[in-house]
C-alpha cells in the first residue's frame, strides 16, 4: 500500500508540473519561425484517426508549448497499401524526414529496417514497438534500431508468471500463436520458460489464418492444458478465442477450466467495437512507465487509458526532436550518434515526456549539456553493448470490463517494480540443469585402437548456412587436433560456398571476420545424393561401388558424430523432406560398431529422438534442446542476409577449443549455461559412463 500510495504521489505531482508547465509558458503561435523536425509514421491509415493521432498530435502540442523553437511534422504512410521495402528505400534518401516510426506489424518493421540498412552511412533512425526477438538480433549491432520496449521473451515470460502467480496449482500450459514473425517468438521461448518455472508445456499450435483457430483450439483442450497464452495474427482472433474457452468451460464434463491469456495483440479498441462486448478479456502489453503520470494524464485528456505502442511513438517524437536539437548544437551529422549520445546519460527521475522538463533538456542541451532523458515508457535505459533495445518495460495486466480496457497490474523485469525476474532475457540463470552426480554404471570398454568422426549438415540452401558454416567449424577443428579425411566422414550440400549469394566465393565462415572454414574441405557425400537409407548404409555397411566411403569403425575405436540441421516434434529433418525419427535414429545407432559414441546433436526439438535411444551400450548424446523446445541461431550477418552459427554449436566449439581434454560434465555445464533459449540435455549416460570421470580427450587422436 505504501509504494502505491508514493507511485501515486509521483504521479500527481508529475500531472502538477504538467499543468503549472501549460500556465505558465509562453505560447508560439507563429510556426513559420520555428524549427521544423519531419517524422515518417509507417502505421495503417485505419488506426491514424482512432488511436494513433491522439498521441502524435499531444506530443507535438506538448513540444510546442515547451517554447524550444521546433514544429513537429508527420509524413504518415500508410503501413497497410504500400510497398514497405519500397517507401523505407525512398524515405532513407530524404534529406528533410529524420526519423522513422513503425510499424504495427512485426513483420513490416523488419522489411523497412532492411530496407534502411542498405545504406552504409548515416542510416535513418527507426523507432519501433514492434518486439520481435528476430529484429534486435539482426540489427542491433548497426546503430540505428531503437526498440522503446523489451523483446516478446520478456512478454512471454511475465505472462507465464502471471499465469502461476494466480494459479498456484498450475502445472500445464499450451500456445496458440500466429504463424509469423510477431508469433515465433513466443514459440522460441515458450517451452523452456515454462520449465524453468516448473510448468509442462503441454500443447504448442500454430495457425496461419482464422479459419484453423476451431482445430487448433481442440487440439489445446484435448492436451490437458490448464492455462493458455494465445498470440493472436490479428486483433479480429481474439473474440472468437474467448468465446471458444468460455464455451468449453461451460459445456465441458470434466469441471476443468482453462485460463487465457492474451498478448499485447488484443489490447487495442477493436475487441471493444463488438455489438455485445466480452468482459474479462484478459492479457499483458507493454505500457508507459506507473510512476511516469503518463497513463493518467492520458485517460484524463482522452477518456481512456492508452493502446499498446502509444507511449512508445511518444517516446519516438520526444528523443527525435531532442537529439536534433543536441546534433545541431554539436556538430553531429549522424542523428544515431546523437540519440545514443542522449540515451547513454541514465535517468533516475520519471515525468521527463512532460513540457517543463521537455523545456529544461532544451535550455541543459543550448547550454552544452547532455540531459539523461526519461520519458512515458520510463527512463529510457538501454544497453548500447549488445542490442538497440531498452533494458526494462512496464507490462499491463489489463481486462476488459463495461466495455473498457481497464489495468489491473503493473509488472516489470527490473527491481523498481513487480519484477517477476530481475534479470536479462539473455542472461538467464538456469534453474533445471541435469543432476549428474552418481550417472553412469561401471562399465568396462575394450582397449581404444583408433577414432573416427561423422560431421552431417542436413539442411540445404542459403537460409541454411548456418548449418553447414558450423559443420565446417567442428570439421576444421578436428583437423587442426589430428584427424586426417581418412576418419572424417563429411555429408552436407555444398552449396554455400560459392552460391551466387555469397559474396565471398569459396568463402566460409561462422563469425563475421573469421577465418574460411572452406578451405582445404574434403566432402565425402553431397547431401541432394543421399537419401535417409543411403546415410544408414554409409554409416553401417561396407564399402561398395554405390557406397565407395563408409564408416570403418570398429568395436574397439570411438566415433565422435555431430549432426546440425533442423528439427521438429517428428524428428531431425534430414533435407526438409524425411524425419529422423527415434525409431529410425535407434536403428541406425544400433547397428553402427563403435567402442564409445558420442553424439552431438544441434536440432529444434533434438531431445525427443534422443530420449528415443536410450540403453544403446556405449553411446552418449548431447542435444541443443529438450523435446519441446526450438534451438536458437546466433551470429546474424547483414551483409550475407544469413546467420552464421547456432548458440549451442558455439558453446561446444569454444570449450573444445579452450580445453580439448575437458570432463563430459563440465562441456555439458559450459554449454548449458551459454545457450541462450533451450535447455540442454544429455541421454543415456548410464549406459555410457560417469561423465566426471569421462573426457573429451578420448575423442582425439592419440
Amino acid at each position: 500500500m505504501k509504494k502505491l500510495i508514493n507511485s501515486l504521489i509521483v504521479v500527481l505531482l508529475c500531472i502538477g508540473t504538467l499543468q503549472s508547465c501549460e500556465e505558465t509558458q509562453t505560447i508560439v503561435e507563429d510556426t513559420t519561425a520555428l524549427k521544423e523536425v519531419k517524422i515518417a509514421v509507417v502505421l495503417p491509415a485505419k488506426d491514424r484517426e482512432p488511436i494513433w493521432n491522439n498521441v502524435l498530435n499531444w506530443a507535438a502540442e506538448n513540444i510546442r508549448k515547451a517554447n524550444i523553437g521546433v514544429k513537429v511534422v508527420y509524413e504518415w504512410v500508410d503501413e497497410a497499401s504500400v510497398n514497405i521495402t519500397e517507401a523505407g528505400l525512398s524515405l532513407s534518401e530524404r534529406e528533410d524526414i529524420r526519423s522513422i516510426i513503425g510499424c504495427n506489424v512485426s513483420a513490416n518493421t523488419q522489411k523497412l529496417a532492411f530496407a534502411l540498412a542498405r545504406k552504409k552511412e548515416n542510416i535513418k533512425p527507426l523507432f519501433t514497438f514492434s518486439t520481435s526477438q528476430e529484429l534486435p538480433r539482426i540489427f542491433g549491432h548497426r546503430g540505428f534500431l531503437w526498440g522503446l520496449c523489451e523483446t516478446d521473451i520478456s512478454q512471454s515470460e511475465i505472462m507465464l508468471s502471471c499465469l502461476s502467480n494466480e494459479n498456484p496449482e498450475l502445472k500445464k500450459v499450451a500456445l496458440l500463436a500466429a504463424d509469423d514473425i510477431y508469433g515465433q517468438t513466443f514459440v522460441d521461448w515458450f517451452a523452456f520458460q515454462a520449465v524453468e518455472l516448473d510448468m509442462e508445456p503441454a500443447c504448442i499450435v500454430t495457425y496461419k489464418n482464422a479459419n484453423e483457430l476451431d482445430a487448433c483450439l481442440k487440439q489445446i483442450t484435448d492436451s490437458g492444458a490448464e492455462a493458455l497464452v494465445c498470440v493472436p495474427a490479428a486483433v479480429e482472433d481474439v473474440i472468437p478465442v474467448q468465446n471458444y474457452i468460455d464455451n468449453y468451460f461451460y459445456t465441458s464434463e470434466s469441471g476443468r477450466s482453462i485460463a487465457l491469456m492474451f498478448t499485447d495483440k488484443a489490447y487495442n479498441k477493436a475487441i471493444l467495437n463488438v455489438s455485445e462486448p466480452v468482459d474479462y478479456i484478459s492479457g499483458l502489453a507493454p505500457t508507459s512507465h506507473p510512476n511516469s503520470g503518463f497513463n493518467v494524464s492520458y485517460e484524463a485528456l482522452f477518456g481512456r487509458v492508452p493502446y499498446a505502442g502509444e507511449a512508445e511513438v511518444y517516446d519516438a517524437v520526444l528523443i527525435t526532436t531532442l537529439a536534433t536539437l543536441w546534433a545541431e548544437q554539436n556538430n553531429e551529422a549522424d542523428l544515431n550518434k546523437a540519440i545514443a549520445a542522449l540515451l547513454n546519460a541514465k535517468a533516475v527521475s520519471q515525468g521527463g515526456w512532460t513540457t517543463g522538463m521537455i523545456s529544461n533538456y532544451y535550455h541543459e542541451i543550448m547550454a552544452g549539456g547532455t540531459p539523461a532523458l526519461s520519458g512515458a515508457t520510463g527512463t529510457l535505459d538501454f544497453n548500447s553493448e549488445y542490442y538497440t533495445t531498452i533494458r526494462s518495460t512496464s507490462y499491463a495486466h489489463w481486462i476488459t470490463y463495461k466495455g473498457k480496457m481497464v489495468i489491473v497490474d503493473y509488472y516489470s523485469r527490473n527491481s523498481d517494480g513487480n519484477a517477476s525476474s530481475p534479470i536479462a532475457a539473455w542472461e538467464w540463470k538456469k534453474q533445471h540443469m541435469q543432476d549428474m552426480t552418481g550417472n553412469g554404471n561401471t562399465i568396462h570398454y575394450p582397449e581404444l585402437k583408433d577414432n573416427y568422426a561423422v560431421l552431417v549438415a542436413a539442411s540445404e540452401g542459403w537460409k541454411n548456412y548456418r548449418h553447414q558454416a558450423d559443420v565446417l567449424g567442428m570439421y576444421q577443428h578436428l583437423k587442426a587436433k589430428g584427424y586426417d579425411d581418412d576418419h572424417i566422414l563429411l555429408i552436407l550440400a555444398d552449396d554455400i560456398a560459392r552460391n551466387e549469394r555469397n559474396p565471398l566465393q569459396g568463402v566460409v565462415r561462422r563469425e563475421m571476420s573469421g577465418k574460411n572454414l572452406y578451405e582445404g574441405v574434403q566432402i565425402d557425400y553431397r547431401l541432394g545424393d543421399l537419401t535417409l537409407n543411403d546415410l544408414k548404409q554409409i554409416l553401417t555397411g561396407e564399402p561398395s561401388e554405390t557406397y565407395p566411403v563408409t564408416l570403418r569403425s570398429s568395436a574397439n575405436d570411438n566415433v565422435l558424430f555431430f549432426w546440425s540441421g533442423h528439427g521438429t516434434q517428428l524428428g531431425w529433418e534430414w533435407k526438409d523432406t524425411e524425419d529422423v525419427s527415434a525409431d529410425f535414429a535407434r536403428s541406425m545407432f544400433s547397428e553402427m560398431q563403435f567402442r564409445k559414441m558420442f553424439a552431438i546433436i544441434e536440432t529444434c526439438y533434438s531431445g525427443g529422438v534422443a530420449q528415443g535411444c536410450t540403453g544403446i551400450p556405449g553411446l552418449l548424446l548431447m542435444t541443443a534442446a529438450n523435446p519441446y523446445e526450438t534451438s536458437k541461431a546466433a551470429a546474424f550477418d547483414n551483409e550475407l542476409q544469413v546467420y552464421l552459427s547456432n548458440t549451442f554449436t558455439s558453446s561446444i566449439l569454444s570449450q573444445l577449443e579452450r580445453n580439448p581434454q575437458t570432463i563430459l560434465y563440465n562441456l555439458y555445464l559450459h554449454a548449458f549455461d551459454k545457450t541462450s533459449g533451450s535447455h540442454v540435455m544429455v541421454y543415456n549416460p548410464d549406459y555410457y559412463g560417469n561423465l566426471y570421470q569421462n573426457n573429451m580427450s578420448e575423442f582425439y587422436p592419440q
